[in-house]
């Protein structure tokens, strides 16, 4: 067989491809030109930024499409996976410099491993550990201003470069007087501006949304408390000592331990915690058994801090966690935690491992109790929806039956995250309900499936549960 030339090896390009991909070039080019133009702190200049963002975004995948009929199957997957990656790099560049909760969105966002294609995530991960952090000179100013000190007159020693970096603040390595290691974390100036004018621009592309019902406005009020909360370090570092007394049952997981003296309502000075993100934890090729323990253990954790102290830390992404080789958990930033009502409590213990038909009376007055809340009563459209996602999902995840308990259940299947959110979707569009308490759980429950199936974990789910209903029904009782 004759070779082919190098000619016939390059897709050729027409000039309607060409025109295409020019149109793509220009919706890029303006888009880098609103980003370079406007700041990042006031309101106007962050929400033409992230217009210059889906510009930029929107313009490679015009260029795309224009060309991929030109390109033939092989250069055009080539062509597809760089547009993919492209605008992940895109849209991570622009979040981790806007930080505040816009950042929050795309850590979410990178959640989604089965909506997301692979060369995005890559990406988008990296907003779970990384942010271009301040300049040595802003942190120090930072630091003093608010602990009224400089960081060399209260520690052994401090690193100006921070080894972590997120969408509210970053963390520094620093030493003790007394020899003990440490992380500071140190908030980013004029942080809490910027979730205002976030929640600003949110609430405006939403509006169809909130007018249909499908985002109701008190749901955003929820978050936006919820992240302007997070803020005040004094009340993250009140979450951590209450996490640390609370989880002393789990003895698996290790909790930092606040230094108050050298903490404010800015500057978060804690005991540093061992472990590894997931990724690193991942690349050691962890066998089989460790991933399964682990993958039960935070099962365990999420279930046991729901069930047993109706308190949630709510923001699980695989930045927040650290895992070590002995199947311990670190459990960092407890910034966005969430204390949920008892009669919300209450009726998901009635609703866990429900035995009974999903179209029966006494489930819908449990999900009434769950989704309806005070003088909302949910529609026949509304209670059909949440009955398959019951029977699609949480029966097939947490079977009641023991002795189909007795089976693990695989996370790894590559069906269970399209089966979930695909149930999901159909939920949301039924309009079950607006009770932020839900809102709040599936958000940790979406990490938490998620982390699981990246673990390829297989879990007792079942056995887990109804062991912490059990544990959970009797210190109920006896309060």
């Amino acid at each position: 067989m004759r070779p082919m030339s190098a000619k016939a090896k390059t897709p050729s390009v027409g000039a309607r491809p060409l025109a295409s991909a020019t149109a793509g070039r220009t919706g890029q080019a303006v888009g880098s030109l609103l980003q370079r133009l406007f700041p990042t702190t006031s309101a106007t200049g962050r929400a033409l930024r992230l217009a210059g963002l889906t510009a930029g975004v929107t313009g490679s995948y015009v260029g795309y499409i224009a060309q991929r009929l030109f390109l033939g199957e092989e250069w055009g997957g080539k062509k597809r996976r760089s547009t993919h990656a492209k605008a992940g790099r895109a849209i991570r560049d622009e979040l981790q410099l806007l930080r505040g909760p816009i950042m929050k969105l795309g850590q979410a966002l990178s959640l989604h491993t089965d909506i997301v294609p692979e060369e995005m995530l890559a990406e988008l991960t990296k907003l779970q550990m990384e942010a271009p952090g301040m300049h040595p000179s802003l942190a120090l100013a930072q630091f003093k201003a608010s602990v009224g000190r400089s960081p060399e007159q209260v520690f052994q020693r401090f690193d100006a470069e921070p080894f972590a970096a997120a969408s509210l603040g970053q963390v520094h390595r620093a030493v003790m007087r007394d020899g003990r290691c440490a992380a500071v974390k140190i908030q980013y100036p004029g942080i809490r501006a910027a979730i205002e004018n976030d929640f600003r621009w949110i609430r405006n592309i939403t509006l169809p949304a909130q007018a249909s019902g499908h985002l109701p406005k008190k749901v955003l009020d929820e978050m936006e408390s919820q992240i302007v909360a997070e803020t005040d370090y004094v009340r993250e570092a009140d979450h951590i000592e209450f996490f640390k007394s609370a989880l002393k049952p789990l003895e698996f997981v290790v909790v930092p331990d606040v230094y108050r003296d050298c903490s404010t309502d800015r500057v978060l000075t804690m005991s540093v915690v061992a472990g590894q993100h997931l990724d690193a934890f991942l690349a050691k090729h962890p066998s089989q058994r460790l991933r399964d323990l682990v993958g039960s253990r935070l099962l365990e954790l999420f279930t046991f801090q729901l069930l047993m102290l109706e308190v949630l830390h709510a923001d699980p992404h695989w930045g927040n966690y650290l895992f070590n080789d002995d199947g311990t958990i670190g459990l960092i930033d407890f910034g966005c935690v969430k204390r949920f009502g008892s009669d919300f409590v209450g009726s998901l213990r009635k609703g866990f491992l429900y035995p009974g038909r999903f179209d029966s009376p006494e489930f819908q007055r449990i999900v009434q109790e769950q989704f309806g809340g005070p003088g909302q009563t949910l529609t026949p459209g509304a209670q059909r929806a949440l009955a398959d996602f019951a029977l699609r999902f949480y029966r097939k995840v947490y079977p009641p039956d023991p002795k189909d308990a007795e089976r693990a259940f695989d996370f790894s299947d590559p069906d269970f995250l399209r089966d979930f959110l695909r149930a999901a979707g159909k939920l949301t569009r039924a309009r079950p309900g607006a009770n932020p308490e839900y809102v709040f759980m599936v958000r940790a429950e979406v990490g938490l499936y998620t982390t699981l199936h990246r673990l390829k974990a297989r879990v007792h789910t079942s056995a887990i549960v109804r062991r912490l209903l059990t544990e959970s029904r009797k210190e109920h009782r006896a309060s």
